[in-house]
């Protein structure tokens, strides 16, 4: 990563503090500074990162408190990070959004507080996996038991370009965490002979040249790196749920922020949104 920072977004809400701990983790690993970030939309001031408050002073002292707090959780994991902090007038999303032009990462939780944060899940969060110039992670849930150190890193690869930026970005956190990569590439079959309708082509067949194609694109990540295990697993099945089963027992789930073929909603949409939602660990949208 080139860019200087890894920025997150703070609301107050349990998920945002979560963000906040994997964010300081993720700086203490990479020697990053950590940016902490909240927003308020004064028109609408529910849709922000902030609570309904119709006085100023009121307003500024609550994104006060909340951006220390956030610091605080930081200091938590990492006592010698630096953090800067933010407080912005606007749109959550926006204010996330224009951060990352110069951020390495934007870290999100997949819903906060907010007039419809439980009817229209992962909105802002939507909003800046769709905008945002640089990865976002976006943490979904608060807590429960912490995967194991050398949980597997999954990736859901389709043979776009965008699904193999996130294979080689996926390797890279392999790498950090010391982790076994798990490659995951789903189809729904047309008929059961289908991959995919053409010829005298089997499944044992398009699962051969997918692994063939796919450890070609991470050919010079592994010779410099030939501890990390990597297992490829071609599936008949609905793309999403196979992420997740996949993700079950995972410490991160990787995909690309645009994808086609097998796993064709993983352009920003539902698709995404079903994950963000759903997932068991957080998910790192590519570029």
């Amino acid at each position: 990563m080139s860019a200087s920072r890894v920025v997150v977004g703070v609301d107050g809400s349990p998920l945002s503090m979560a963000a906040v701990s994997a964010a300081a983790q993720i700086t203490s690993e990479r020697g990053l500074p950590l940016h902490v970030l909240h927003a308020f939309a004064v028109d609408l001031p529910m849709l922000g990162f902030g609570e309904l408050a119709k006085d100023s002073d009121v307003v500024s002292t609550h994104a006060d408190r909340l951006v220390t707090q956030g610091v605080a959780r930081a200091h938590a994991i990492d006592p010698s990070l630096t953090v800067t902090t933010a407080v912005r007038d606007g749109y959550a999303s926006q204010a996330l959004v224009d951060a990352a032009r110069t951020a390495a990462l934007v870290v999100v939780g997949a819903m906060g507080h907010g007039l419809f944060s439980r009817a229209s899940v992962g909105a802002v969060a939507m909003q800046v996996v769709t905008h945002a110039r640089c990865p976002v992670l976006v943490v979904g849930h608060e807590g429960g038991p912490p995967a194991s150190e050398d949980a597997a890193v999954v990736v859901g690869v389709d043979g776009s370009k965008a699904s193999l930026r996130a294979l080689s970005a996926a390797f890279d956190e392999a790498v950090r965490r010391s982790a076994p990569l798990r490659v995951v590439h789903a189809w729904e079959p047309s008929s059961a002979s289908d991959p995919t309708l053409s010829g005298d082509s089997t499944w044992s067949d398009y699962a051969a040249d997918l692994e063939r194609t796919l450890s070609s694109a991470l050919s010079a990540q592994q010779a410099s790196n030939p501890h990390v295990e990597v297992s490829y697993e071609v599936v008949t099945g609905e793309p999403v749920q196979t992420l997740l089963d996949h993700a079950a027992d995972a410490g991160l789930l990787v995909v690309g922020s645009r994808g086609s073929g097998g796993f064709p909603g993983l352009h920003v949409g539902s698709t995404a949104l079903r994950l963000m939602g759903r997932s068991p660990c957080p998910v790192l949208f590519t570029r």
